[in-house]
């Protein structure tokens, strides 16, 4: 597949939407499946109450569809240079709508992972991370349930997150000499990995949405002074304060990612 020539403005900085995956099925070329994947993903983006719901195919065949006209339209960018752009937008409100309805699934792959040595709050960043891929691969023209492909999706993380800190607490277990020169390489070290995390920001290379951008910013401030509450955040936005710390969770996910594979912090 080709690269879009097309980029967006994000301040002065240019970023291209990526290529995107689908599945390989007729269904998805057809003007009938585009016209109902601009419909569902507009009502989504403005938040609209559906009635009744979308099914899982219908989100799914639109999902793929989106990324489909995406990426065809990243070749032909020369022609219409916002179509990219356009799709990939409606891509990104489809897929948060799959994330957000199956949240559930997370919190209860945790309550059933054991791990002592794992912290609650990893294992969600990890599965939320699980959730989110599986919505990325899902393939429903193959017969099978979302939320059967996603368990295993998220088990696979979460068992990736406790054997990473099961090895962390073997290698730094009682190790009391050296512990002031420890603290200073800690401090050190978080300090790299926040000015990572700034530049991750900056440069927009997890591909945060502007909200996503905007609530990162007001809860997490460069000065570190009066960080909003996630209500205080939601009354500027118009949403509940649940669906903020839920895109917050979304966003620092993304991050994390970005920042597990940063060649500096390995």
């Amino acid at each position: 597949m080709t690269t879009a020539s097309h980029v967006s403005r994000r301040g002065n900085k240019k970023v291209s939407p990526p290529t995107l995956w689908h599945a390989d099925h007729p269904r998805l070329r057809t003007r009938k499946a585009a016209d109902e994947a601009r419909r569902l993903a507009g009502r989504l983006a403005r938040h609209e109450e559906i009635d009744p719901k979308p099914t899982e195919e219908q989100l799914f065949t639109a999902l793929h569809t989106c990324a489909y006209q995406a990426n065809r339209a990243q070749g032909r960018s020369h022609r219409s240079p916002r179509r990219a752009r356009v799709w990939y937008d409606r891509w990104t409100s489809v897929r948060e709508h799959i994330v957000q309805e199956n949240l559930g699934l997370v919190y209860t792959m945790v309550s059933r992972f054991r791990a002592r040595e794992t912290d609650r709050d990893e294992l969600i960043s990890e599965g939320m991370f699980g959730l989110t891929r599986a919505a990325d691969r899902f393939n429903p023209f193959r017969g099978f349930r979302f939320s059967t492909y996603a368990c295993n999706v998220i088990a696979r993380a979460m068992m990736r997150r406790g054997k990473i800190q099961s090895r962390y607490h073997k290698l730094f277990v009682l190790q009391p000499v050296g512990m002031f020169d420890q603290v200073h390489h800690e401090r050190r070290d978080a300090e790299f990995y926040a000015e990572r995390l700034r530049r991750a920001m900056d440069h927009n290379v997890g591909h945060l949405t502007d909200l996503e951008t905007a609530i990162l910013t007001q809860r997490f401030p460069l000065d570190r002074r009066n960080p909003q509450t996630f209500r205080e955040i939601g009354q500027g936005v118009g949403l509940s304060k649940e669906r903020v710390r839920q895109i917050q969770n979304t966003a620092l996910t993304k991050l994390r990612h970005v920042l597990k594979h940063d060649p500096l912090l390995s």
